[in-house]
């Protein structure tokens, strides 16, 4: 997933990006992934207009949670 981020210039919408999910149990942990990744402000997540869909957009601190790989690299570090 961090991969389709990284990538993407623009935004992902998050119904897309869940639906990507091949079960239940993933879907859970990407769930969880984005809540961390939103803590982290690697991600922001914004409405298009009101009551419209939800995307996922890179937030000011994406450089700096992730590394070249797309691992998120300060997690690893909060949870030791």
């Amino acid at each position: 997933r961090t991969q389709i981020l990284a990538s993407a210039e623009s935004t992902v919408n998050l119904i897309q990006f869940f639906e990507a999910c091949p079960s239940r149990h993933a879907m859970i942990v990407a769930f969880l992934a984005v809540l961390e990744m939103v803590k982290l402000q690697a991600v922001l997540l914004a409405e298009e207009k009101p009551f419209g869909g939800i995307v996922v957009k890179k937030g000011k601190s994406f450089d700096v949670a992730f590394d070249e790989n797309g691992t998120l690299r300060m997690v690893d570090e909060e949870y030791k």
